[in-house]
């Protein structure tokens, strides 16, 4: 392929240029398709070993036909270097995706598939006598469509023809490879790294690890390579019959409970929930069930609790200590569980001064729920944690930085609303369906005001809107057919979608921005006053 054949395009996606100080990415296209272009940076095109790193790396990759790992389609040399083009992938690493959507690693039926597809792509390379050697999140990559893995950057590997070359990044590197004993390379220093990425996922996410996986990442990360598996073929073994044992036990269960109340009355009711949420508790402190998330910090979840299936309770006043005992050693409360008390009789809540998140839709539908008074310790709110409540205050920390999708939207009871100094995003819908809401104090601090935060708030009458506020989504304040003065505090107006959908609104702005809110879009259309 001629270097003159591709053409270097821009692409939004942060993956269109990337570099390692030795290599840049960048997306090319050639003949209407996309591929990525690896080239040797200025400083390294004339290195010797760089050079021999980018032909092995091709020869190695043009051998390796495995869905799971990158395909390799060409090497060359242009005015600027070498490069290799390798196919091109939507999609994010393991360590974007954890950043950027850590509930996805949550579920640890997504952590398993991903790694199987891993660990099949390591059995082809290992089958071709080839070690990977520099296995960290950022080099599987997870594609955008369905999620598929896609192993890159073969530079660093271990191969027969080419092993001086070999590579690898300290933190997830065996201890044969930080002691640099090159002999010792085989499977098992792999297995090692398998062991490094489930331990980076259970850090990342705060989730402990199913007991399955816990046992794969201890015996994969074994300092004596002859503890640890001695095949990829061992460790997928080792996941399939973890996944078995778990399948078969609660199976057994389910088939127990089927038996005596039938599977159709039984599925969905508030006995399997019980049952469900039984089967995962550590400890049960005054009716609440707590589970460990991480016995080295000794923190612990709520994840449910045995009076929210009493139905002799008219309502629920529930008290969350800040620290239990589980088996003669303090835990502090940090968490409480998505969906934990969901649809319950809950009036109240005391939440421990240790917690720092409440998961997503963990109080949503709690019709009984007026008055939440927010810890100090929580930074922002979940999606719909608060969702169609019946809350009608809310005490709000002050250090809280963002409020969360959809944390308060479909509260009717809730008519006014104090956002505290220090938070900074108002996120999807956080409001939004609030129709009693009459009154909304909003921060200087606040920056953002996401897509349809106040949604179909139909009472309110006014908002202020801080001078930071430099983003304001569509649909903001959509259907308040009340909402007859805006004031706008900001000296710029901000660039806009729609965010009303009506003109007969009075937008009140610094007397010397009048003008430019006059002639920006969407905001030209509202009665623009400049008395500010």
């Amino acid at each position: 392929m001629n270097s003159s054949d591709l053409i270097e395009i821009k692409d939004n996606r942060p993956a269109a240029s990337i570099s390692n100080g030795k290599s840049v990415k960048t997306v090319v296209v050639v003949g209407g398709k996309k591929y990525f272009k690896k080239q040797l940076t200025e400083r390294c095109k004339d290195n010797l070993c760089h050079r021999m790193a980018m032909y092995k790396e091709f020869d190695v990759g043009r051998q390796i036909s495995c869905p799971y790992i990158v395909k390799y389609i060409g090497i060359n040399e242009d005015e600027h270097g070498m490069y290799v083009l390798q196919e091109h992938i939507n999609g994010k690493s393991v360590a974007e995706k954890i950043e950027t959507e850590p509930s996805y690693f949550c579920n640890h039926r997504n952590t398993t598939r991903m790694l199987k597809q891993l660990l099949e792509a390591l059995k082809v390379l290992h089958n071709a006598n080839i070690a990977y050697l520099d296995l960290k999140p950022e080099n599987i990559m997870l594609q955008q469509i369905n999620n598929n893995v896609k192993l890159t950057d073969l530079g660093g590997c271990f191969a027969d023809s080419n092993n001086y070359t070999a590579e690898y990044t300290r933190r997830y590197a065996a201890p044969e490879l930080i002691e640099k004993r090159l002999d010792d390379v085989d499977a098992r220093t792999d297995i090692y790294g398998v062991g490094k990425l489930l331990e980076y996922i259970e850090k990342k996410t705060g989730k402990k690890l199913p007991k399955h996986l816990e046992r794969i990442m201890r015996r994969c990360l074994q300092e004596d390579k002859t503890l640890r598996y001695g095949t990829v073929n061992e460790v997928i073994k080792a996941l399939e019959m973890g996944g078995v044992i778990l399948r078969t036990s609660i199976f057994c269960m389910a088939m127990l409970c089927a038996l005596i109340f039938g599977w159709k009355q039984f599925e969905g009711s508030e006995n399997h929930k019980r049952l469900m949420t039984y089967l995962r508790t550590d400890a049960t402190v005054d009716g609440i069930h707590y589970m460990v998330t991480s016995e080295d910090s000794a923190t612990c979840m709520v994840i449910g609790a045995q009076m929210i299936q009493d139905a002799n309770w008219g309502y629920i006043n529930l008290y969350i200590r800040d620290e239990i005992e589980i088996g003669g050693k303090a835990y502090r409360i940090t968490e409480i569980e998505d969906s934990a008390f969901k649809s319950s009789k809950i009036a109240s809540v005391s939440f421990p001064n240790s917690l720092t998140r409440i998961g997503n839709e963990a109080f949503m539908d709690c019709p009984l729920l007026g008055t939440i008074s927010l810890p100090a310790s929580l930074k922002s709110t979940e999606h719909a944690c608060f969702k169609r409540t019946g809350v009608r205050n809310i005490l709000f920390p002050e250090g809280i930085k963002t409020i969360g999708h959809a944390s308060f939207a479909e509260s009717r009871d809730l008519t006014s609303v104090v956002i505290p100094e220090g938070v900074e995003t108002l996120e999807l819908d956080a409001f939004a369906c609030c129709d009693n809401l009459v009154k909304v104090e909003m921060p200087s601090t606040l920056k953002t005001i996401c897509r349809g935060v106040f949604w179909e708030c139909r009472k309110l009458k006014e908002i202020c809107i801080p001078a930071g506020v430099t983003g304001i989504g569509e649909y903001a304040f959509f259907h308040c057919d009340s909402l007859t003065d805006v004031y706008n505090y900001s000296p710029e107006p901000q660039a806009l979608a729609a965010i009303f959908n009506r003109r007969n609104i009075n937008v009140h702005v610094p007397e010397a921005s009048a003008e430019k809110y006059r002639n920006a879009h969407h905001w030209g259309d509202m009665n623009i006053i400049g008395d500010l």
